[in-house]
């Protein structure tokens, strides 16, 4: 019997998959993508690290590998951060390590909403009750959507790959998402460019400062409530259409 649940299970969830056309893999890709990537970076960080000490074209290398590597959904922008700030200091290495995560927002935002499409907006308008949660957390205002997508951002619970793909699929304005993508991730990424900067050697296991997960956790529990709340009062006003 358990079995048979998890197989049907697993042909919805695939069926649904495939419903969302070049979606559905990105996603995967977009959560499966940077953990993968980071072990590859962490196993050859003796061969790589020496080559971004070499002045300005190292620095240059670095920011155009970090950022094609976050926007390709390759590496998580937590382990760039740490490498800007470890080798560039807290200063210069917080600075390279925020624009290079807005520089891969904004890319992986515009080549993903050209490979994705309207699927995803087409499947959520075929149902009411999905179109009302859509409105109710992304349609709502301009502000009240920068605010959630900051607050998606500033959560470790949503990859910055996955918030990317699902924010462009869903047709969320690139100068709002931007902005919430700058305000949410700061905190982070200047953050563990700070940690970055005290080591005295690389270390990836270094443990984060307290207040950094004091922050993630919060903003963690707020999503939560705020899309919790949101599709609850969404769904009990499309409840008596449907």
């Amino acid at each position: 019997m358990l079995f048979a649940r998890l197989a049907a299970l697993s042909v919805r969830s695939w069926r649904a998959t495939l419903a969302l056309g070049p979606a559905g893999p990105l996603l995967v890709a977009a959560a499966v993508g940077p953990v993968l990537g980071l072990v590859l970076l962490v196993a050859t960080s003796a061969h790589w690290l020496p080559w971004l000490q070499h002045g300005e074209v190292g620095l240059a290398g670095f920011a155009v590998a970090a950022t094609l590597a976050i926007a390709a959904c390759l590496l998580p922008s937590h382990a760039t951060s740490l490498v800007a700030g470890f080798v560039y200091g807290s200063g210069l290495g917080g600075g390279v390590a925020m624009g290079t995560v807005l520089l891969a927002a904004w890319l992986g935002y515009v080549v993903l909403r050209r490979v994705v499409g309207d699927r995803v907006l087409a499947a959520v308008a075929s149902s009411p009750r999905a179109t009302a949660v859509h409105r109710a957390l992304l349609q709502r205002g301009p502000w009240r959507t920068v605010a959630f997508v900051a607050l998606l951002r500033l959560s470790p619970v949503m990859p910055f790959a996955a918030t990317n793909l699902l924010m462009a699929a869903l047709g969320v304005r690139l100068g709002g998402f931007l902005a919430a993508t700058a305000l949410g991730l700061a905190p982070r990424v200047l953050g563990v460019a700070w940690l970055g900067a005290g080591l005295g050697e690389l270390d990836w296991q270094a443990p984060g400062d307290r207040w950094l997960a004091v922050v993630a956790l919060l903003a963690t529990v707020a999503v939560l409530f705020v899309i919790g709340r949101a599709a609850r009062s969404a769904l009990r006003r499309v409840a008596p259409a449907g």
